[in-house]
């Protein structure tokens, strides 16, 4: 468990308001409000970050969760245990126009987009730090600064890096290069073809690059990746592939089927050791959205996805279910606002009485688990409320929310009024 004491009133603030305005979690400070995943994220470390994958062998798991249901607050920690131990992620949001899953040229491309090497909390608020020139940037300055030597540098170029994709390989020692020769022209022109951003022969031929990136090669592109990461001693690749909230990547019938090929594809690689070193995480608000169909595609993915969950007594288990913790629904909801009335405490330099949270928890618990079956996941629902209700807390002298004042506060068409002014104080 994260020490709060770790957070400055202003990280501890930015938490508060990014969870009080949706209800979603900030990329950073996640593991200060998480519970009920613990015995999940330990069996994920313990039986692949910290030895399986490491050693080269590679993992699949679908993750399960309703909207609202937690998946981003899961995927954000297994992100985090990931660069604990030396990992590069990626965390990709499918959508059907941005980055639909039967397209995985667009797949590819989102993943060098937002690949990150494991950051700091000051190099996370930054976004220049995402995307794989930063990461070749600094890659390369922390070898330059190893080596500090123009022909050792080229020599370690030269014999470290040998990818599945020829012009995958030319493209890194050719971008590695340019930054050797400080020619930022030519990095740009390698870190766009890398980007999946376009192909010019007459342009990029000059570099080793012969082809352009597209459904014909993706899946080679990506394993290339993998390859480049492990060979520059990092252990692995984690990539988080998170569906729409509401449905999957898909708008025809004939996506869907490319869809579900692809995603067979990634568990049959996974399975067979064919992309040693990582691990993938598909996230889907409902398993039916995969498996209800008929015809050979279907069914060769009910194969591949039957068997019981995954948990701490079966690490081997494909599905990960985010709606059934090991903890009660109105536990698991109580102690979630335990933890966010500390943060709430550090971002506004303040200490409640411990009765007052615990019984204003409770209610809203109770009342926000009672909407279980509405559009909100129940989860964000009422930590969004529970951020309004500390507001109301503090506002009102420390008071205590009741079951009527909870309602109100869960109600769609509840509407609280806060004095500003002595919410300021």
């Amino acid at each position: 468990m994260s020490d709060t004491k770790e957070l400055s009133p202003s990280i501890a603030k930015s938490i508060i308001m990014t969870l009080g305005s949706g209800g979603t979690p900030p990329d950073y400070g996640v593991q200060y409000f998480t519970v009920g995943l613990e015995p999940y994220l330990k069996v994920i470390e313990d039986e692949y970050l910290t030895s399986m994958i490491k050693d080269g062998l590679s993992a699949f798991k679908l993750v399960i969760g309703s909207y609202g249901g937690g998946k981003t607050h899961f995927f954000y920690n297994v992100r985090d245990l990931a660069w604990k131990n030396n990992y590069v992620v990626s965390y990709v949001r499918l959508s059907p126009k941005e980055c639909p899953f039967d397209k995985l040229e667009l797949v590819y491309k989102s993943i060098v987009t937002d690949i990150m090497r494991p950051l700091t909390l000051t190099e996370m608020l930054n976004p220049q730090e995402r995307g794989i020139e930063s990461f070749l940037r600094v890659w390369f300055y922390t070898i330059q600064n190893s080596l500090n030597d123009e022909i050792k540098l080229k020599d370690y170029i030269n014999k470290r890096i040998k990818t599945e994709n020829i012009s995958f390989s030319n493209a890194i020692k050719s971008a590695f290069k340019a930054l050797i020769e400080n020619d930022e022209e030519t990095f740009s022109i390698v870190v766009q073809w890398l980007n999946g951003e376009g192909f010019i022969k007459k342009i990029h031929s000059k570099y080793g690059i012969t082809e352009k990136i597209d459904k014909t090669n993706a899946f080679r592109m990506i394993r290339s990746l993998i390859q480049w990461i492990r060979q520059i001693n990092y252990s692995g690749l984690v990539l988080l592939f998170d569906e729409g909230e509401r449905g999957i990547s898909i708008n025809s019938s004939k996506s869907k089927t490319q869809t579900l090929d692809t995603l067979r594809e990634i568990i049959d690689e996974c399975g067979n050791g064919k992309i040693p070193g990582a691990m993938v995480f598909y996230a889907i608000p409902d398993l039916n959205q995969l498996i209800e169909g008929n015809g050979a595609t279907y069914e060769a993915l009910k194969g591949r996805l039957g068997g019981r969950f995954f948990h701490k007594e079966n690490p081997s288990g494909v599905k990960i279910n985010l709606e059934s913790l090991d903890i009660e629904p109105e536990r698991f909801l109580t102690e979630i606002g335990k933890k966010l009335s500390l943060i709430y405490e550090i971002a506004y330099s303040l200490k409640f009485p411990a009765e007052v949270i615990d019984v204003s928890a409770q209610n809203l618990a109770d009342v926000a688990y009672s909407e279980k079956f509405a559009d909100i996941g129940y989860r964000r629902l009422f930590i969004k409320c529970f951020i309004e209700g500390l507001h109301y807390i503090r506002s009102n002298k420390s008071v205590i929310i009741d079951k009527n004042k909870a309602k109100e506060l869960i109600s769609p068409s509840g509407n609280m009024t806060i004095n500003m002014t002595d919410a300021n104080e």
